[in-house]
């Protein structure tokens, strides 16, 4: 079927706003106390993401980016640079956004989930991750990096809870170590299981990941995928099952659970029950039989 006319338009309009970035997000001109833009604003978008990020593109790609949009402020002698990370949905902002934050250190007076530092301030909002440098540290501008992200916060729609860390239990979560996971590169970071996604999240399912302390089996990590169907959930399971890390040794093996031994010492479990696939690693000590 070929297209009409206002619909070619509408294609047309909608890659023109994503190629133009997220200027209409950015603080103007005598912003703060006469911070000038220094500059057009440069966008990224995911063809030329390396061209802004060295070595560190892959996850924002695999989680689901679409554009960065980066502007430099000036102030006499004095610099910020912002950088909005604009992502598929309100899942990847957060998955990216707790990939880089570390340890949270929240600013007084800033509503946003957020970090703050002499050098940067972080926040997510909606399907938007904002990073607000100070590039030398400069003591004086550390505190008008929250006015600058408050005012683009303000710009942002408020979004809805990121409701996929419901599959994971609370009790016992290591602070500070939730994430995210849609690929391999996120996967790696927290364990090594083996090559390609694994678990065949395409990067448009979404894995939820933490590590736990206490309880009956100690320390441990979680990480949980629900599936759209269990025709779906079984056939990850199985390929999880066929394609394991050659240094894992697989210790015992039914159609929904596997047991094996890691190369560095721990142990590890994946089950499958209905839609959901669990994984429970890095335990210190092999579990007990079903």
């Amino acid at each position: 079927m070929r297209a009409t006319v206002p619909a070619v338009l509408a294609l047309l309009l909608a890659a023109t706003v994503a190629a133009a970035g997220d200027d209409a997000l950015l603080p103007p001109s005598g912003f703060a106390g006469g911070w000038t833009r220094d500059g057009q604003a440069k966008v990224f978008p995911a063809s030329s993401l390396y061209n802004h990020i060295d070595g560190g593109a892959e996850i924002f790609l695999e989680l689901g980016f679409e554009a960065a949009t980066v502007q430099r402020y000036a102030r006499a002698a004095d610099e910020i640079v912002v950088e909005c990370y604009r992502m598929r949905d309100a899942e990847a902002a957060q998955a990216i956004y707790l990939d880089k934050c570390g340890a949270e250190t929240p600013s007084p007076g800033f509503g946003e989930r957020h970090t703050a530092g002499r050098y940067q301030l972080l926040f997510v909002r909606d399907r938007y991750f904002v990073i607000v440098n100070n590039p030398p540290g400069t003591p004086a501008v550390a505190p008008v990096l929250v006015e600058f992200a408050r005012a683009i916060a303000g710009r942002l729609a408020p979004g809805g809870n990121v409701r996929t860390f419901d599959v994971l239990p609370r009790a016992g979560i290591v602070p500070g170590s939730l994430r995210l996971i849609r690929g391999s590169v996120g996967l790696q970071e927290i364990a090594t299981l083996g090559d390609g996604d694994i678990l065949r999240l395409g990067g448009t399912l979404t894995a939820a990941a933490a590590r736990y302390t206490g309880g009956a089996t100690g320390d441990r990590t979680l990480v949980v995928v629900v599936y759209p169907s269990e025709a779906e959930a079984a056939a990850a399971f199985r390929h999880l099952a066929d394609h394991l890390d050659p240094e894992i040794r697989l210790l015992t093996a039914t159609e929904r659970r596997l047991v094996f031994a890691s190369y560095d010492g721990t142990f590890g479990v994946a089950a499958r029950t209905g839609t959901r696939l669990e994984l429970t690693l890095r335990l210190k000590a092999p579990p007990a039989p079903e």
